[in-house]
């Protein structure tokens, strides 16, 4: 792995540390505090700073006596730190971990109450136009109202019927589409609100099982939505949202819908650093729908699990690769979810291409992105921007700078379009390594052209 992959790596490994903190409201003098204090308790008296918890958070790491007080600090067993290396064990936070509940149709509702919080929608009360001005946006409002029998159901008290769910069914599949064009950030808002309706239909109101599922289900999706979001806006992994997705699909009784949740859970633990837990993930929902789903469903969990491997430099990423491929040439002709739309061989070779950029292997990741463009729908606009970049990051390490700026402009002008850090943090990466080429034209006119763009 070169020294920037691995300085990378560490960043974000280390976020875990900065997770733990910022979660118990601490600043790092604080932290550093607490550190010393607990350490004079146990026997080790350190004499940690704000400077030593700033090191830690930029990857550095502390010796092992260190880690133990860092462990008994954050409430972590002892255990923990000999069975993972430094950070990854800090992603037993019991104060990042869901809350134990039990996997009933009460535990699932009790969480998703409590993900729409205060705004979960008491339909039964109010008028739908009434109860808008603090729970649903307008953009829902106006979806909702748009067909009057689905706001007829819900602003009175009668039963929640097909037209109602079939609304809310429509309204989520119009976000995820939403989201690929315009970025997590255009539907961070929608998706919370319209999982406030729903939490509140399934609360208040009276609907047949069949409904009843099918209100869950969509609840399951919207939370993942959510959740996907907030790691394209914020870089965050999102445990609790996630779990709750989890049980939402359980109660729906789907195991492809929860080992979609799994799917992208896996997505943001292995970009926070979590490539242990992203590889568990992957395979927990391979396990799940494996002969039980379709070979395109397969195939994308696979893929998956091919990405959390090529992270802990597993080389059976690549078999993970070669097997998805052959599940994604068996796809045609079965009924997929309709959530499973998005993946196809484009995502593959992206995903094939992105582990050759982290295994330090330029040459073959710059054309594998380079076929991606070949393939990829021009309608998941975020996806070719992200994408655009690590071609434009793999031609620089090739030494290609005016080539690699003539793409980076491309993936520029993608950007602009939508709202997405995932997509926007490859570019200022690149703009930072493009410094030592001040000398040569092309870097030093995208260097101008990305500070005045990612600045806006």
């Amino acid at each position: 792995m070169r020294p920037r992959d691995r300085a990378r790596q560490a960043r974000n490994l280390c976020h875990l540390l900065i997770r733990a903190r910022l979660a118990r409201g601490w600043n790092q003098p604080e932290m550093a505090r607490r550190i010393r204090n607990r350490s004079q308790e146990m026997g080790w008296p350190l004499l940690t700073g704000r400077d030593g918890v700033c090191h830690w958070e930029r990857g550095r790491e502390p010796d092992r006596p260190t880690q133990l007080v860092i462990a008994a600090v954050l409430g972590i067993p002892p255990e923990a730190v000999d069975e993972r290396p430094w950070p990854q064990w800090l992603a037993e936070d019991p104060l990042q971990r869901p809350e134990p509940r039990p996997w009933t149709r009460l535990g699932a509702l009790t969480s998703l109450t409590e993900l729409a919080g205060s705004a979960a929608v008491d339909t039964t009360r109010r008028e739908l136009i009434l109860i808008a001005g603090g729970t649903l946006t307008a953009t829902l409002l106006a979806w909702i109202t748009a067909d009057p029998v689905a706001a007829g159901q819900m602003a009175t008290g009668e039963r929640i019927g097909e037209a109602a769910v079939a609304r809310v069914e429509a309204r989520a599949a119009a976000l995820r589409h939403t989201d690929d064009a315009e970025g997590g950030a255009e539907i961070l808002d929608e998706t919370s609100s319209a999982l406030a309706l729903v939490a509140g239909l399934l609360s208040n109101r009276s609907y047949k099982d069949h409904h009843g599922t099918r209100l869950y289900a969509v609840a399951s999706d919207l939370a993942r939505q959510r959740a996907a979001a907030m790691l394209d806006v914020y870089g965050d992994c999102s445990d609790t949202t996630f779990d709750t997705a989890l049980r939402a699909a359980r109660i729906a009784g789907d195991d492809a819908l929860g080992a979609n949740v799994l799917n992208f859970w896996t997505v943001s633990a292995y970009n926070t650093g979590r490539y242990a837990d992203a590889e568990d993930m992957a395979s927990t929902g391979l396990a799940a729908v494996r002969g039980r789903s379709t070979p395109r469903v397969e195939a994308m969990l696979t893929s998956r699990r091919g990405r959390a491997r090529a992270h802990l430099g597993d080389a059976r990423c690549w078999d993970d690769f070669d097997r998805a491929e052959a599940l994604l040439a068996e796809a045609s002709g079965h009924d997929d979810p309709d959530w499973a739309y998005w993946f196809d061989e484009a995502e593959v070779l992206g995903a094939r291409a992105s582990s050759h950029r982290d295994m330090g292997q330029p040459g073959p990741a710059a054309a594998g992105f380079a076929r991606v463009h070949d393939l990829i729908d021009p309608a998941h606009v975020r996806t070719t921007a992200l994408y655009t970049a690590r071609q434009a990051d793999a031609l620089l390490d090739q030494g290609q700078v005016e080539r690699a700026c003539a793409v980076a402009d491309h993936a520029l002008d993608l950007t602009e379009a939508i709202s997405s850090h995932r997509s926007t943090a490859p570019l200022l990466d690149l703009t930072e390594r493009l410094k030592r080429y001040e000398g040569t034209p092309a870097a030093r006119d995208f260097r101008e052209r990305a500070h005045a763009v990612l600045a806006a």
